[in-house]
């Protein structure tokens, strides 16, 4: 399935920021934070994705989200 970002979001003076997904997932990228704890991931149901598959195409859709709209 092809994942695409519906909607950004930004707080904390663009610290923390949203990513709503297609499917109904969510992504949270910390910007301060190291790349290790980065990133959190929820699916549809509010549930932590923990498979490093699921996340790994939730990241892609994020990364080509920011590269078309040049947040990078």
């Amino acid at each position: 399935m092809y994942l695409c970002v519906m909607r950004f979001e930004h707080y904390d003076g663009t610290a923390r920021r949203i990513y709503r997904l297609s499917d109904g997932g969510t992504v949270e990228e910390f910007r301060n934070m190291p790349e290790v704890a980065r990133w959190e991931f929820w699916d549809s149901r509010n549930h932590r994705v923990y498979k490093k598959a699921d996340q790994a195409a939730m990241k892609k859709a994020v990364e080509r989200y920011k590269k078309r709209g040049k947040f990078i």
